[in-house]
């Protein structure tokens, strides 16, 4: 399998698309600092092909901060002769399609194919574990996991016995285990069966042996710890001359005076921001209150226009008024006269019927002025109620913008709750009766769910607390904006001076209700009064005036005279006398409406002339006039100065993101730290040679090679008489070693094609050494030539940095195994190798520059100083 080309597309870090081409046959070798998205680029290759494109668990490989993005892969690779193209989206718009030559698969059966091919398998449900990795996952090695090999043998073992082409059983099936079990049957007549004791004079002869040995084991540990010693002090003369050579302290010291010098800088930064802060907000101020000073002129403009048109139409009022009442003015003069001489007839005709009518006509008018005054108080009492209706609905009245925000901060908070129920831990209770449970102090019994969004405690009674802690892309993120939102609708609330969004429309509700009312009552109030409530309490004054004069005329009528019968009779002369008592009222009546009107419009002219003579005096005012264009100018200095002031605040505040105190003080500290450390260690090494050399000293004084040569031929005369006794005993050992050679070789027989390949590698790292294959295919015990001669371990005895060479080794043999059964091979190296020291990387250069002339590789690493020997060209990621 040869890659050829990758596109990244909104996976995780790589929110714009990523193209990587160019892929070389053997060694692919890319260098990028830590967080820079290397094993994104692994992660990516693993999606692709572990994980269903129909898949609900791989949330994680969304961009932080992107909930609805579609994480996109594409990938064009050679396999078995023909060109793959792979296009694979999870989560927004998921598909898989995948191109062989121009043949196409999409769906479930794409990726049925290519774990079939490639030797891997799908879960049932939820994202892919190691255990369904097979093949890839043995050869793709994630981060900080090159050491570890038992696990990825065993998922991957099926595959590798298909590959072997033998059955491993027929190891187990061999007929020389029973020739075994004889002999060892014979050997344990002579030795314990369990533990290989001698008995008798044999015995006391091993006892003897036995002490002679401890005796020259001491000796010879003595004689070794003399010896390494002496190595030892060699060492640390040599570090403690290149530390007196190089004195690395002293560079330290000039990093760590270099790095106080930003700390300085970058503090001073923190001043000059706080600085600028304030002259902004000064200037800030100064905008607003110029801006507040132009405002109020151009009202004060505005109101001498509005103040001329009252005039002209309080003037045009006034002259209509003034004509109405000199018309009605003549009505009620002639009307006088008329009514002057009706009276005069009717009084002569029948004082007693005059006077009769007189009483009637005050009672009748005495009705009127009745009615009148409950028209007058109903009217009173509506205009009340208006001017009430209107300061309630002021009372009430919230303002548009306010409950629009209000209405909007609500919606938001209402959203971010329901993608945070949606992402945040959700617990389902389902209890028995007569139990109960509390959660954050909350006591729950029956069935109840609960929706978590931060540490959560659960107490049981008698059993303890279980904590929940809660994880999930962005949830942190939603809970702060919930928490933000609730915070501006209360604020909000606060100012409006109400409880909740209801309690604000529910005031908004009454305004309106109360303009409404205001509105019916003005109506009403046009009814009972047309022309205002002074116009009725004016009509009331003139009713109240004729009573007034109909009695006065009642009391001065005159007697009754001698030629009465002459006269008309009552009723014509009643008649003509009220008819004419009627034009009068009627003129009279009109005449004080005109006049009243008339005084009215005549005030209205008078107060419109007033206040547009202020207003005109305000606005051609010579201070205001010169002030005008000097507050313009001013306000736009001040604007220049806050939009000048921002973009320092701006600047200052980059250039402080950009140097991170916090972390330039760590670097001061850590510096002189580390001069420090190495000055130390410089001493306390030289301290340690002054030590060595007297212990040396002291040793080499003590003859330990002389006493160890008489114990040693002690112990040449007991082991000859041991070796009399053990003779048959040595046999049948030796006899039982041959059996159990026989059946390793047999062994190594069967697993001999993946033997071959862990022999080649293993002769580049551990010249002369020798590694068994185990019954399940992975690395076995390991025998190497150590200081003291033949070392044997097991794999998992090795360090860490021996296991994480070998767990390498192992995967090459095993892509070698692969690809001479025709399975596809591609190794992928995630920052391997970190606990290599110098030489064995080397060593591991030379195995992995053998492997590429056969495979191709993908090596992705942050020190990429370390791999320029690797004769592959080092391809950099970038930021990106």
């Amino acid at each position: 399998m040869k890659l050829r080309r990758l596109r990244l597309e909104s996976f995780k870090r790589f929110r714009q698309p990523l193209v990587i081409e160019g892929f070389t046959e053997g060694i692919n070798l890319f260098a990028a600092p830590n967080e820079a998205g290397k094993s994104t680029i692994a992660e990516a290759i693993r999606a692709a092909f572990f994980e269903r494109h129909r898949s609900s668990s791989v949330e994680h490989l969304r961009p932080w901060g992107e909930p609805s993005s579609t994480p996109t892969v594409e990938l064009q690779f050679e396999l078995d002769g023909k060109q793959h193209r792979l296009t694979k989206a999870f989560l927004g718009r998921k598909r898989c399609d995948l191109s062989i030559d121009g043949a196409s698969l999409d769906g479930a059966a794409a990726e049925d194919y290519l774990a079939e091919r490639l030797g891997f398998k799908f879960p049932g449900k939820g994202a892919s574990a190691p255990e369904h990795m097979g093949i890839p996952g043995l050869l793709w090695i994630r981060q900080g996991t090159s050491h570890e090999l038992a696990d990825p043998v065993s998922h991957a073992a099926n595959h590798l016995q298909n590959s072997l082409g033998e059955s491993l059983g027929d190891l187990a099936a061999s007929g020389g285990d029973a020739l075994l079990q004889a002999v060892e049957t014979a050997r344990h007549e002579l030795v314990t069966p369990a533990a290989g004791t001698p008995r008798g004079a044999y015995q006391a002869a091993l006892d003897r042996k036995k002490e002679l040995g401890n005796d020259i084991t001491g000796l010879s540990a003595d004689i070794l710890a003399y010896q390494d010693s002496v190595d030892r002090l060699a060492t640390l003369r040599r570090d403690h001359l290149r530390d007196e050579r190089e004195r690395p302290w002293e560079a330290i010291r000039a990093q760590h005076t270099e790095a106080r010098a930003h700390l300085q800088s970058a503090e001073g930064l923190e001043a000059r921001q706080a600085t600028e802060r304030d002259s902004l907000g000064q200037w800030t101020a100064q905008v607003s209150a110029l801006q507040s000073q132009l405002d109020a002129f151009d009202r004060e403009a505005a109101a001498v226009v509005t103040r001329a048109q009252a005039l002209q139409k309080a003037a045009s009022d006034a002259a209509a008024a003034q004509a109405d009442v000199t018309a009605k003015d003549r009505r009620h003069h002639e009307a006088a006269q008329a009514h002057a001489r009706a009276r005069a007839l009717s009084e002569r005709v029948s004082a007693v019927a005059a006077r009769a009518e007189k009483n009637q006509a005050a009672a009748d008018l005495e009705a009127a002025l009745q009615s009148a005054g409950l028209t007058l108080a109903s009217a009173r009492e509506e205009r009340a109620r208006l001017g009430r209706l209107q300061a309630e609905a002021a009372g009430f009245a919230v303002a548009a913008d306010d409950l629009a925000q209000l209405k909007t901060l609500s919606a938001s908070l209402r959203d971010v709750t329901v993608r945070l129920e949606a992402v945040a831990t959700s617990i389902e209770f389902d209890l028995l009766d007569g139990h109960e449970v509390s959660m954050a102090a909350e006591p729950l019994s029956g069935q109840a769910r609960r929706t978590v969004v931060s540490r959560t405690e659960i107490a049981i009674a008698g059993v303890g607390r279980i904590t929940v802690v809660p994880g999930g892309p962005d949830l942190d993120a939603l809970a702060d904006t919930r928490t933000t939102l609730a915070a501006q609708i209360s604020a909000l609330l606060a100012r409006l001076g109400v409880a909740s969004l209801a309690d604000a429309e529910e005031r908004d509700r009454r305004s309106a209700q109360c303009l409404q009312q205001a509105r019916e009552s003005q109506k009403l109030l046009a009814a009972l009064a047309p022309e205002g409530v002074e116009a009725l309490e004016a009509a009331l004054a003139v009713r109240s005036k004729r009573l007034t004069e109909l009695r006065a005329v009642l009391g001065a009528l005159p007697p009754s005279a001698a030629d009465d019968a002459t006269l008309p009779d009552t009723a014509q002369a009643l008649g003509a006398e009220a008819q004419a008592r009627q034009v009068l009222e009627s003129a009279l009546a009109s005449l004080n409406d005109t006049r009243v009107a008339l005084a009215s419009a005549q005030a209205a002219q008078t107060s419109a002339a007033q206040e547009l003579a202020a207003a005109q005096a305000t606005v051609n005012d010579p201070q205001r006039i010169a002030q005008v264009p000097v507050v313009r100018q001013q306000l736009a200095a001040a604007q220049a100065q806050v939009i000048a002031a921002q973009q320092r605040v701006d600047a200052i505040g980059a250039e402080l993101k950009s140097v991170n105190l916090a972390l330039l003080r760590q670097d001061v500290e850590r510096l002189d730290r580390s001069a420090a450390q190495l000055e130390d260690a410089h001493q306390k090494r030289r301290d340690q040679i002054n030590r060595l050399e007297v212990e040396l000293e002291t040793n080499g004084a003590r003859g330990l090679e002389e006493a160890r040569a008489d114990a040693q031929r002690e112990l040449e005369q007991v082991s000859r008489r041991v070796d009399e006794l053990a003779r048959r005993a040595a046999a049948l050992s030796h006899l039982l070693s041959l059996l159990r050679d026989k059946r390793a070789a047999l062994a190594r027989r069967l697993r001999a094609p993946l033997q071959r390949h862990l022999d080649r590698y293993l002769q580049i790292l551990f010249p002369g050494a020798q590694i068994e294959v185990a019954d399940d295919l992975s690395p076995g015990a390991m025998t190497r030539i150590g200081p003291l001669g033949a070392e044997r371990g097991s794999f998992e005895d090795l360090s860490l940095g021996a296991r994480e060479q070998m767990g390498i080794i192992a995967r090459l043999a095993y892509a070698d195994l692969l690809q001479e059964a025709g399975r596809p091979t591609l190794l992928m190296l995630d920052d391997a190798l970190v606990h290599t020291d110098e030489d064995r990387l080397g060593q591991m250069k030379r195995v992995l520059y053998d492997a590429a002339s056969r495979h191709q590789m993908l090596i992705f690493t942050c020190h990429p100083a370390a791999w320029r020997d690797l004769g592959v060209p080092v391809r950099s990621l970038g930021g990106g």
